[in-house]
């Protein structure tokens, strides 16, 4: 049994936000040395350093994390993915629980993954983004929001106008991605309700009008994980509030070493 909630003891969802801005060498080697090969061949093939950096934090680190919950070395983990390349962990023949699930979204230098082993947690969305200004926003209005959605962004000034297009963004890449569904052409599927005009640190519920069917009704909530950044969850669940959403802020060099909070 894992340090955390294996069993579902807790029917909590960990939110790790990981600083992502300082990688130091051994952190990185440590990071790279978990990796399988066909992710170390994937990150030969990235040439861009900001998305090498971004690859090699998200998997090594999400690594880390779910070997905490596992019981499992980070690199003896091995994962499946869905039709849309959503990854899940491979199921353990020698464990007596499901694995846990999990999700993940990198934005500059934050990366948050969420992770839960409870029973009634049957999938979870992430999603971050910084909040700054979007080009060609009026266009993307059109093509990824709902005519409701679309008026209520165009209507203010900027920067609260890219603001809310960002909230819009993050809750519903959030709830497609709990369902495993591509994002691009399936925005327009759902639309959200922002009845609370300012988020806080804490996780707000948002109101999901139209959206995929699903055999659990699912909430999704929003928050500021940190300044600068917006954040959203969907958890597909019959019943789970705010409370038990736990957050824990951290870095790489603080998962590798295992200083896990208390």
């Amino acid at each position: 049994m894992s340090e955390f909630y294996q069993g579902c003891l807790s029917p909590a969802i960990d939110l790790w936000l990981l600083a992502t801005e300082t990688l130091e060498p051994t952190v990185q080697a440590a990071l790279k040395a978990c990796l399988s090969p066909t992710e170390r061949a994937q990150l030969q093939h990235i040439h861009r350093p900001v998305a090498q950096h971004q690859f090699l934090t998200s998997r090594g680190c999400l690594r880390y994390l779910l070997s905490r919950y596992t019981g499992q070395t980070p690199a003896a983990l091995t994962f499946a993915y869905g039709p849309k390349g959503k990854p899940e962990l491979s199921p353990d023949g020698d464990q007596p629980f499901p694995p846990p699930r999990f999700n993940l979204s990198h934005s500059r230098q934050r990366l948050l993954v969420a992770i839960s082993t409870a029973d009634d947690v049957s999938a979870i969305g992430v999603d971050i983004e910084a909040l700054r200004s979007v080009k060609q926003l009026l266009g993307l209005c059109r093509r990824y929001l709902t005519a409701t959605e679309a008026e209520t962004v165009l209507t203010l000034p900027h920067p609260q106008a890219d603001h809310r297009f960002l909230r819009y963004w993050t809750g519903k890449e959030a709830w497609l991605k709990s369902f495993g569904m591509g994002i691009a052409d399936s925005m327009q599927t759902l639309e959200l309700r922002l009845e609370t005009p300012d988020l806080t640190l804490m996780p707000t519920a948002v109101n999901v009008v139209t959206a995929p069917k699903s055999a659990h009704p699912g909430q999704l909530y929003q928050w500021y994980p940190g300044p600068g950044y917006v954040g959203a969850i969907a958890v597909q669940a019959p019943h789970l509030g705010p409370e038990q959403l736990h957050l824990w802020p951290t870095t790489p060099a603080a998962v590798l070493a295992g200083d896990w909070p208390s």
